[in-house]
């Protein structure tokens, strides 16, 4: 049996992502297919524009069996701690056969055997030397790579490829019995602004939902109907607005001292002072970003650290969760196939199912201590209170009804697969 593994954020889902895992089944015809995927924030620190519950749903109408949540402490962090995070989780289900990922790659030959370079003493000294000139990780690693190899600047430059690296490299040290599945990315780049009919990025949908009104004629012939019936209804009550995120932060710095502070993930080497600095004058959120951004800290690692700051995600708490790994299982979405493969994982995994947040952490229990929790509970209060602070940076009419961990339940999504 075939269980193919994917690791995404769906931000929102489109026909690109459907695309996927179409391939997948050309390889494997009768393959499960099962998801980690983000929760409340991308890997890039940005609000998602639907909630994970919804965005599950159109994952399997798209083509998904199961959609289970990547855990916060993971998500929410470099390309290296996503793809651990995500390889982790899919690893420690214990039937995850494959991991497919998309790339600009004709061979992935080629990128595992990069990722077997990475943890070389030459790629990490050059690593190093990148970094403490001011590179970022991503412009460190390309040069440290393509430093002592025939490999081109520009085949490490497509973002898919790095972070393809990454799940190779994962897979190499946290689940070698996972054999990687590789699929030639069609058309579209992620990053690309530009809608494109058919297979567009996410970026360009979420670009587009920002005109007034957004050209949904257009938009339509990128995602699927009830992504499209979610994204209209999202508009009209009114999207996350980071700018809400950005008045948060401003209180957070107000009250929080620096020794506080210099324990949130991601704070070093002063920027604290940068972000205080660039919050004097800036007009807004986007930019905030511009004006806190710099070589070292592109834009990602700011809105990344924002988000940090506002849970206050500290360094123990990552570097528990990286040593941990994933502690538990959390069920978003799923069809019928999908419940069959939740009753395999069962009996294959040593983690537990969460499929009521309240069994293993209610809100009052998340008010204490965090040193009285257990890991797991401390790794799933993230999960909520993501959800929570999401939900802050949504109008005010829409926060009276917003979803929240501890009132909705894994989703049985009974409708037929769409065809794409």
């Amino acid at each position: 049996m075939a269980v193919v593994g994917i690791i995404a954020e769906y931000n929102p889902f489109h026909y690109g992502h459907g695309f996927q895992m179409q391939a997948v089944r050309r390889k494997h015809p009768a393959a499960y297919i099962v998801i980690a995927m983000s929760g409340s924030f991308t890997q890039r620190g940005a609000p998602c524009v639907l909630d994970k519950w919804t965005r599950a749903c159109h994952a399997v109408a798209g083509g998904a069996d199961l959609v289970l949540e990547l855990p916060f402490g993971y998500a929410c962090r470099s390309a290296q701690d996503f793809a651990r995070g995500g390889v982790s989780l899919l690893s420690c289900l214990g039937i995850v056969t494959h991991l497919s990922f998309g790339t600009e790659a004709e061979d992935i030959l080629l990128l595992s055997e990069l990722a077997e370079q990475i943890d070389s003493t030459s790629v990490q000294t050059h690593l190093r030397e990148h970094l403490e000139q001011g590179c970022s990780y991503a412009g460190a690693l390309t040069r440290a790579l393509t430093r002592d190899t025939v490999v081109s600047e520009e085949l490490l430059r497509a973002p898919n490829n790095i972070l393809a690296i990454e799940y190779l490299r994962a897979l190499q040290s946290l689940a070698p019995q996972i054999l990687p599945l590789g699929i030639q990315r069609a058309s579209a780049q992620h990053n690309d602004a530009q809608l494109h009919a058919g297979i567009t990025s996410a970026s360009s949908i979420r670009h587009a939902l920002r005109a007034s009104p957004p050209s949904w004629d257009r938009i339509k012939q990128s995602v699927l109907p009830c992504t499209l019936h979610d994204l209209k209804e999202a508009y009209m009550q009114g999207m996350p607005q980071e700018d809400k995120l950005l008045e948060l932060l401003r209180y957070f710095l107000l009250v929080t001292d620096t020794p506080a502070l210099m324990e949130i993930q991601g704070v070093s080497e002063g920027i604290e002072h940068r972000l205080i600095r660039s919050l004097e004058t800036a007009a807004d959120y986007t930019d905030f970003l511009a004006k806190a951004s710099a070589k070292r800290y592109p834009q990602s690692r700011i809105a990344r650290l924002i988000i940090h700051l506002l849970l206050c995600f500290k360094k123990a708490h990552a570097a528990e969760f990286d040593a941990n790994g994933a502690l538990y299982i959390r069920p978003l979405a799923f069809n019928a196939r999908g419940r069959e493969l939740l009753r395999t994982i069962k009996g294959a995994s040593p983690l537990p199912i969460v499929t009521r947040t309240a069994d293993y952490l209610t809100g009052k229990l998340r008010k204490n201590d965090a040193a009285t929790l257990s890991p797991l509970q401390r790794m799933l209060a993230f999960d909520t209170r993501a959800t929570e602070l999401r939900s802050l940076a949504l109008p005010t009419l829409h926060t009276q009804n917003h979803r929240t961990d501890f009132i909705m339940s894994p989703i049985f999504f009974q409708k037929e697969r769409t065809e794409l």
